[in-house]
């Protein structure tokens, strides 16, 4: 995508793709669609995945010249080889200082953004995307490969809750949110059921109308064993069904 195209219409469906493991579900749907278009009008790559996969625009919030002292300690590392694609790349690539050497670097319109979305809350380049697209106006959002499938999930995931965040404001303004049914993110891989804690004595029924979700509840009087309580606490196994282990 070329510089000139940064002023075209707003795309109405975006898909932001991450690294996470979903990624290879998303390839799989539009390689049988016969092409990412006919799923969605505009892709987004967050960071290293646009030197993966087709993007029509890529976000990468670091400073390259922060990056490339990272590269330089490490030549053989995932982020020199990045940056070597990311040199050459034509844009745009988003991000927080434009530099010369990177031809496709564009500035994120950050004064813009948070005074349009309300927020100044950006842990993660993945969050940037979401409140650029909630900017913008778009009517979709679909998120895959955005999984926040880390070790040390407190310290490495926390980028996930920003995300949410954001996600949430882009739900309040209407616009329609996707997930693949195996991330993490938005506990999309969870049956609805289990997403309201604490209604074990209830029987819920939902109605998904593209906009909301509509609840009927039903009571029972069927106790879960003490076994299947405790299994709801235990959280040794990773909450996504991707990670193996």
């Amino acid at each position: 995508m070329k510089k000139s195209n940064l002023l075209a219409a707003t795309p109405e469906h975006v898909c932001i793709l991450g690294l996470g493991p979903s990624l290879e579900s998303y390839v799989d749907l539009v390689k049988r669609l016969g092409g990412r278009h006919a799923f969605c009008d505009e892709v987004w790559g967050i960071n290293a995945v646009a030197g993966v996969v087709q993007c029509d625009r890529v976000f990468h919030m670091d400073d390259v010249r922060v990056q490339e002292v990272r590269a330089a300690a490490k030549p053989d590392s995932n982020i020199a080889r990045m940056l070597e694609w990311m040199r050459r790349h034509p844009g745009p690539i988003y991000t927080s200082q434009p530099h010369r050497r990177y031809r496709g670097l564009v500035a994120y319109p950050l004064e813009a953004v948070i005074n349009s979305c309300g927020w100044a809350y950006f842990n993660s380049t993945a969050a940037y995307a979401v409140a650029f697209a909630v900017h913008i106006g778009v009517k979709k959002i679909s998120l895959w490969g955005m999984d926040f499938t880390y070790a040390n999930s407190h310290q490495a995931e926390k980028g996930r809750a920003c995300v949410e965040f954001h996600l949430g404001i882009a739900a309040e303004r209407g616009i329609e949110i996707g997930f693949p049914a195996m991330t993490s993110l938005m506990d999309a891989n969870a049956p609805v059921g289990d997403r309201l804690y604490g209604y074990d004595m209830v029987d819920l029924a939902f109605d998904d109308t593209g906009e909301r979700h509509v609840v009927t509840m039903t009571p029972h009087d069927r106790l879960p064993t003490a076994e299947a309580i405790e299994a709801r606490y235990d959280h040794a196994k990773h909450p996504n069904p991707l990670m193996k282990g």
